[in-house]
């Protein structure tokens, strides 16, 4: 027998089991994610006040001020709603 045939019978014998992570892992992983997303919507809520304060700031005599602020409102929303929809998403493709 060649060393290629070992090779390939090798790999021919091996299964494909789905991925599962560990107890502990999962846990840990847990916990992990809920820090993320918790912070990821404090500054989400800092990012709309800091929009809100910029309009209010800017509507006298510093009109880019006020239209930064209202341009940076989208930007925002998309983003905690990419976080909200992270998880779900990456469920969706495995």
């Amino acid at each position: 027998m060649t060393s290629w045939t070992v090779l390939t019978g090798l790999l021919a014998d091996l299964s494909n089991p789905s991925p599962q992570a560990p107890a502990e892992v999962t846990a840990q992983w847990s916990k992990i994610m809920g820090l993320a997303k918790w912070v990821a919507f404090a500054a989400g809520a800092v990012g709309l006040l800091v929009a809100g304060v910029m309009m209010s700031v800017g509507r006298r005599h510093r009109s880019s001020t006020a239209a930064d602020g209202a341009v940076g409102i989208p930007w925002v929303i998309g983003g905690l709603s990419t976080v909200a929809l992270a998880v779900p998403i990456v469920n969706l493709f495995m």
